[in-house]
């Protein structure tokens, strides 16, 4: 029997694991082992049986897929456990309908976007369910977002959503309460337009991919300017840490330091085995870097040890 309570619009109940294939687990059990293997070559290929649209990775080395069209969120274990898999289409708790944003790098939660439900649901490291938070029906308009694109966490517990249905970012504090909204009507230079992904980086800026460019806030949504704007021509995925950040542009993958300075560049296809793969999401953590593709996830060293201590060391 569920059980249920509704603390400042974020509902909580406990939900059972989807059961999935056993081809697909087979599948996920060999990325898992890959994962626990211990020292690797310099870059490793795992297919995937179901195509995932998102990856994200945890400091505990677990490794999380979404899939937009599938509805399903997947854990991937570190230690080489069974992969879990939640989800399927629709409405309730641990469902989705669409869903397009991941976020799973604390350790502690996992929050996902739910495009069509008007909603972030959150889970704990197990993807068992913690709550959900919706608030497209509130009396509080300024509070208000819909057909959220994607989320994030800042290292202070901030909730970052990209709000479609209003073209902006709304920002919730760690106990769920609303705390601002930027990037609207108002914002000037700093308007956004399509806002599609959001990644918080260096100095807690916060970084979001907009209609083939990135705008850059600060943690109070004061807009600071663009990144890459002379080198980046129509970015497609964007990954930001305490580190530096990442971009996918075209056939080409960015290095950005933690000044927002580009560091370096190279063919995205040096990430994928040397094809012509697309990535579709790329992820850094522990010296590595992840990056997703129609048929699986790459797995290189990070980029950013290569290009930022070049920097560094430059006279």
């Amino acid at each position: 029997m569920r059980e249920a309570k509704s603390i400042r619009g974020w509902r909580r109940f406990r939900r059972q694991p989807l059961l999935f294939s056993r081809r697909s687990a087979a599948a996920l059990a060999a990325v898992a082992a890959l994962l626990c293997a211990g020292s690797a070559p310099a870059q490793q290929f795992q297919p995937l049986t179901r195509s995932y649209d998102l990856i994200d990775v945890s400091v505990d080395g677990s490794v999380f897929l979404l899939s937009t069209n599938g509805c399903v969120l997947t854990r991937i274990p570190p230690d080489g456990g069974a992969p879990v898999t939640i989800g399927g289409p629709g409405w309730q708790d641990s469902q989705f309908d669409a869903p397009a944003g991941l976020w799973a790098r604390n350790g502690l939660d996992i929050v996902v976007s739910d495009y069509g439900n008007h909603r972030v649901q959150r889970f704990d490291k197990t993807l068992a369910f913690v709550s959900s938070l919706s608030t497209r029906e509130s009396d509080k308009v300024v509070e208000r977002f819909g057909y959220p694109a994607d989320v994030a966490l800042s290292r202070f517990g901030d909730l970052y959503v990209c709000d479609g249905e209003n073209v902006r970012i709304v920002k919730f504090g760690p106990q769920s309460v609303y705390e601002r909204a930027f990037g609207g009507l108002d914002a000037g230079p700093g308007r956004l337009r399509a806002p599609a992904q959001i990644e918080t980086g260096p100095h807690d800026r916060v970084y979001v991919l907009d209609d083939r460019r990135i705008l850059i806030y600060d943690t109070f949504g004061n807009y600071l300017g663009r990144l890459g704007e002379a080198v980046l021509r129509g970015p497609t995925a964007v990954f930001g840490d305490d580190a530096g950040t990442l971009v996918v542009d075209d056939d080409s993958t960015f290095v950005f330091d933690t000044e927002d300075a580009l560091a370096g560049a190279m063919p995205s296809s040096r990430l994928t085995g040397l094809t012509d793969a697309a990535i579709r999401s790329i992820v850094a953590g522990a010296g590595r870097m992840y990056a997703l593709t129609k048929d699986g996830i790459w797995i290189s060293p990070d980029p950013r040890a290569e290009f930022v201590d070049k920097e560094s060391k430059s006279p």
